[in-house]
């Protein structure tokens, strides 16, 4: 029995997509719909998603991702500077009603 750790199936993906939609405060479900990605997309993250064949990003902002970590089982905020690689590996557990509410209100902010 293997104790690697296995990827999340873009069904289950979709899934928790739809269900963390349902809790989106109407500011950051507008924020959320100007970011996402028409489809999740694997991208690579040296060396950490080389253990689940790369990480679902899910949005971008800029040259930043949103991306669903399997192996910390959280939404993370990632840079890249090349599409499809991750430059920085985020571990966290963190929601994605939590990560979307935290950086509409972070970005709120910045722009007072």
């Amino acid at each position: 029995m293997s104790d690697m750790p296995k990827p999340l199936s873009e069904t289950d993906l979709s899934n928790m997509l739809s269900d963390a939609e349902s809790m989106l405060d109407e500011a950051s479900h507008g924020f959320w719909s100007l970011s996402r990605l028409p489809r999740p997309e694997l991208w690579q993250q040296h060396p950490w998603a080389d253990e689940v064949c790369g990480f679902w990003v899910i949005a971008v902002m800029g040259k930043s991702c949103i991306y669903y970590n399997d192996l910390s089982k959280g939404f993370c905020v990632g840079q890249f500077s090349k599409w499809g690689i991750i430059d920085d590996y985020q571990p966290a557990k963190t929601s994605l009603p939590e990560r979307l509410n935290g950086l509409f209100a972070q970005r709120s902010l910045s722009k007072a």
